[in-house]
């Protein structure tokens, strides 16, 4: 073994053990040593993980010049494949994506049966097939793969096999399939870059089957995995999917968190996925309210389809139903039974059929829903179809309704706190204003607590709209109090809560205690509270005890 090559297998090593630092200037010492496509290829991988993007693509293509110029066409067709989906991943650009596809595919023209034709062919399917094809292509490769005895393409196709299967909406098999997968990332059986998509790629098959246990379980896992290994790839795809997770469930400040912090990570590195991320911030925007920000959010990406949804959502919010059909209907083709990706759209569909006076169709629109969730058992699709029929119903005027939001809330039982649940119990509650008085105020209060706590501030004021007819005060929640607060208010609510009397507060503040009397009527106005104790009950319940500690 010669010294170069004793450096490329300690590189390689390097590697292995996600020593990405180390790796990089073994590497970068090969190439200054004797320039070799194994350097080059080494060193462009350390830089992909390392999110240095554009000069990861530069040494890799370096690598692959170098492979194809020496013979071997099936290292430089293998390197080819991989550049071909990054033109997408970095800058959109799917003709070059189609070119260096068409360049592995001519590279590999005389080679004859190789396992370089499985992951060619998967990668190609993984972008541009119809699940039908995707299933059939990964069937291929898992036969390659093992009769090439190569792990990496048997656990990668296995997990495009599940994918393919649950967009089929053959959900226990195609889950099946991934979980197998899954088994051989954990066992330490595949190199990094397998693992961190196959990570993807299941987090992609639970979003889509709405599995909210598998999809808690599977995001923490891969932002773990991500962290421990620094890849930034995945952890930023982590971000989004998750993100868009936690916007369903209604925790959006952990929603917001993990989708800025894509943002930034996409920024620097895969550009071209950026859109995705800034696409679901835009919906979770929607959802609080925010209106004229996710308008700007969407601005230029209204020909994403992934952008279809949010736009909908928006135009509904402004009281624009038949604008929001006619952006749904882009996606959702008439004459077509719809498929398990656009759940999520007839849900909507059906708010914006009853808001238009179009009750017939949406009837048809909630069975379709309903046919979706019987077909794939999905506890979010089930309690989606029920919250369906209970809006129809009680758009008509049918108290039977309430027995359908009871069922969508047993089916949200695991998060009891989301949207969907809260929307279900104001929904019940309007229903027993006039009946059940009680139990109405039972459940407004129910809706009210969780609308508050993640910031739905339209929900929130349409809760707390219904206690007041039913003759009930409200109180600010969580979210609502201390942004509003100047920050002088917030300095005398900070020392009203330890206790001060307005005499020690002027002294603390070097004010007069009339302008102290004068702050303290504007911070209880604000708060919606009557007296000093109700202010510091509030505050208790907040959880702002740390202003007492930074006292």
């Amino acid at each position: 073994m010669t010294e170069i090559q004793g450096r490329l297998l300690t590189g390689q090593k390097a590697l292995q053990r996600a020593d990405w630092p180390a790796a990089r200037i073994i590497f970068e010492q090969c190439i200054k040593d004797g320039d070799t496509p194994e350097a080059q290829d080494g060193l462009g991988i350390v830089l992909w993980w390392l999110n240095e993007i554009r000069p990861s693509h530069r040494h890799r293509i370096q690598a692959y010049t170098g492979y194809k110029n020496s013979g071997d066409s099936r290292k430089a067709a293998r390197i080819a494949a991989w550049i071909a989906r990054e033109q997408v991943f970095l800058n959109s650009n799917a003709n070059a994506m189609l070119g260096w596809f068409a360049r592995a595919e001519r590279l590999l023209g005389g080679e004859g049966r190789c396992v370089e034709q499985g992951w060619l062919k998967l990668f190609q399917a993984s972008m541009l097939s119809k699940p039908e094809e995707l299933e059939s292509v990964a069937s291929e490769a898992i036969v390659l793969a093992q009769e090439f005895r190569d792990e990496n393409l048997e656990a990668l196709a296995l997990a495009f096999l599940g994918s393919a299967r649950v967009n089929l909406g053959q959900v226990a098999s195609g889950m099946a399939n991934l979980d197998e997968a899954m088994v051989s990332a954990y066992n330490g059986e595949l190199d990094y870059m397998t693992i961190s998509e196959i990570f993807c790629v299941m987090l992609s098959a639970c979003e889509l089957a709405g599995d909210m246990g598998r999809m808690e379980h599977w995001c923490r896992a891969a932002a773990q995995y991500a962290q421990e290994n620094h890849c930034t790839f995945l952890s930023a795809y982590c971000r989004t999917t998750y993100g868009a997770w936690l916007t369903v469930t209604g925790q959006w400040q952990e929603a917001e968190q993990a989708l800025t912090e894509a943002i930034r990570i996409f920024d620097s590195g895969h550009q071209g996925l950026r859109a995705h991320a800034v696409i679901h911030l835009a919906d979770l925007r929607v959802y609080q309210g925010k209106l004229e920000e996710a308008e700007v959010l969407l601005a230029g990406y209204e020909d994403y389809s992934d952008a279809v949804l949010p736009l909908a959502r928006l135009y509904l919010a402004r009281g624009k139903p038949r604008l929001a059909r006619k952006v749904l209907g882009q996606a959702l083709p008439s004459g077509q039974y719809p498929t398990l990706h656009q759940a999520s759209l007839l849900r909507l569909l059906v708010d914006i059929l009853i808001s238009d006076e179009a009750v017939d169709e949406a009837a048809r629109v909630a069975g379709q829903l309903n046919d979706l969730a019987v077909q794939i058992n999905s506890d979010l699709l089930f309690a989606q179809a029920a919250m369906a029929r209970g809006q129809i119903k009680k758009h008509q005027g049918d108290a039977d309704a309430i027995k359908d939001f009871e069922t969508a809330l047993s089916y949200l039982r695991a998060h009891e706190q989301s949207i969907l649940a809260s929307r279900a119990r104001l929904e019940m509650a309007n229903i027993l204003q006039k009946d059940d008085p009680p139990a109405a105020i039972t459940w407004a209060r129910a809706a009210l607590a969780s609308f508050q706590r993640v910031g739905a501030a339209h929900d929130a004021e349409e809760a707390a709209q219904l206690l007041r007819q039913l003759g009930v005060r409200t109180i600010p929640g969580a979210h609502s109090p201390a942004n509003s607060l100047t920050q002088r208010e917030e300095e005398v609510y900070t020392l009203l809560i330890t206790g001060l009397t307005n005499h020690e507060m002027a002294d603390r503040l070097f004010l007069s205690e009339k302008t102290i009397e004068h702050h303290i009527t504007g911070i209880l106005t604000k708060l919606g509270v009557r007296s000093r104790a109700e202010a510091i009950a509030l505050a208790v319940k907040d959880g702002s005890n740390s202003h007492k500690n930074s006292a």
